[in-house]
């Protein structure tokens, strides 16, 4: 059972798009299941909800494609095969993560590579551009905790080398940098509707882009390694034929995603409000910064994260918070599968098959990387006095005083460490 938060509050778990759905959600599913056109090419019925929600996805951010699939993961594998990544490529991805991030690389048998993240936590440019070897392919640009990267300085550098960027927005859904949607910035995007992020169908994905070669070959990917025409497959020019991975979005999944797509700018509107209260707040703390932000205007507003003077502070404030009711803060460090030499397969380099592949494979042979702990040095100091706290799309100004209050008191409360 959850601690009380100071006057009997209990702080909400965050789920952002979970904490808008109403009758609209009800009345799409109910539409798909009266309909009994479960799959979106065909059924008793011409299904139309995933078809509306890509439509709709093309206005939202503002490009030519978009392509809804089963998971955040399986636009990250489309994407991948899209952009022809495989043996023998090397992809760059910021230490601060998730772990299907790096398990898309291994799946289409790439090598994930390691560059630091700076104050931001996101991606370092500095980092970024010692990393480049001759063997780099992608540079997987991920928009972490809700704020986006420092897209100017990533696509110099992408530029400059001849490197397709690839932004991963999953928990950055709806952000803004510099007045353009993230996703729509590199040569492609993934989102993910998973039930932490902005919106969710429970589990879903979305691939954007621009280019019309690009979307193919992801759409084959996709479906059954061809395209489609009049919802019946087709094949596709030579250049997209493949083998398709089955992830397509279902009918029900669609239904609620487009909901959900229409409450996003009100969810965003929401939770960003509640954190520019709790950091105006908190302002002036001795000991306390925030996370520093590419674009202010363009965060989602999901995530607060506190910047402490050392590991200890951070350590004691997380656990401090969690005991007075803030049950969902975390030290960064301590954030599981988002860190990189948290995740025992990475570290491991556990090989797809008895083969070893893709680290035994003759085509990564040059392509040796550590993933220990230890591996960015600067990102896990980063790590060690950074916390995070969830802001939930359904906080009302108490809860708001509430955790105020509750992060002041116990920075009051910390120790003076001898220097």
């Amino acid at each position: 059972m959850n601690k009380k938060l100071p006057g009997g509050l209990e702080w909400p778990q965050e789920f952002p798009g979970v904490h808008w759905i109403d009758e609209k959600e009800e009345q799409a599913v109910l539409d798909v299941l009266r309909n009994g056109s479960l799959f979106r090419y065909y059924g008793v019925k011409p299904p139309r909800h995933v078809d509306d929600f890509e439509a709709a996805a093309r206005e939202f951010y503002g490009v030519k494609h978009a392509l809804a699939v089963n998971s955040g993961t399986g636009a990250l594998v489309c994407a991948m095969t899209a952009l022809g990544i495989g043996p023998g490529c090397e992809v760059i991805v910021p230490s601060f993560l998730w772990v299907a991030s790096v398990g898309a690389i291994v799946q289409v048998g790439g090598i994930p590579v390691l560059a630091e993240v700076d104050d931001s936590l996101n991606l370092s440019a500095a980092s970024l551009e010692g990393a480049i070897t001759a063997r780099t392919r992608l540079i997987v640009a991920i928009h972490m905790a809700g704020s986006p990267c420092d897209m100017d300085a990533v696509m110099a550098i992408a530029n400059r080398r001849g490197i397709p960027v690839l932004e991963d927005c999953a928990q950055c859904n709806g952000g803004t940098y510099r007045g353009r949607k993230v996703g729509s910035i590199g040569r492609m995007g993934i989102f993910s509707l998973q039930l932490n992020k902005n919106i969710t169908c429970g589990e879903g994905g979305l691939l954007v882009t621009d280019d019309a070669r690009l979307y193919e070959r992801a759409f084959a990917a996709h479906d059954m390694g061809m395209v489609r025409k009049n919802g019946r497959l087709a094949q596709p020019d030579d250049d997209a034929l493949s083998w398709g991975q089955g992830r397509r979005m279902t009918e029900l999944c669609g239904a609620v995603a487009g909901v959900q797509l229409k409450k996003l700018p009100a969810i965003l509107g929401r939770m960003r409000a509640s954190k520019q209260r709790i950091k105006a707040g908190l302002a002036n703390l001795p000991g306390l910064k925030f996370r520093k932000l590419a674009d202010a205007e363009g965060d989602c507003g999901p995530f607060i994260i506190m910047l402490l003077e050392n590991p200890e502070t951070a350590q004691r404030l997380s656990a401090q918070l969690r005991e007075h009711g803030l049950h969902n803060v975390f030290r960064i460090a301590d954030y599981g599968l988002h860190i990189y030499s948290n995740i025992v397969s990475l570290v491991r380099k556990t090989p797809l098959s008895a083969a070893g592949n893709p680290w035994s494979s003759p085509e990564n042979r040059e392509s040796v990387y550590d993933y220990q702990k230890g591996a960015c040095p600067r990102s896990d100091a980063l790590f060690e006095r950074s916390v995070l706290l969830p802001i939930p799309s359904c906080l009302t100004p108490a809860h708001e005083d509430a955790a105020i209050r509750a992060i002041r008191d116990a920075l009051r409360a910390e120790p003076v460490l001898s220097r």
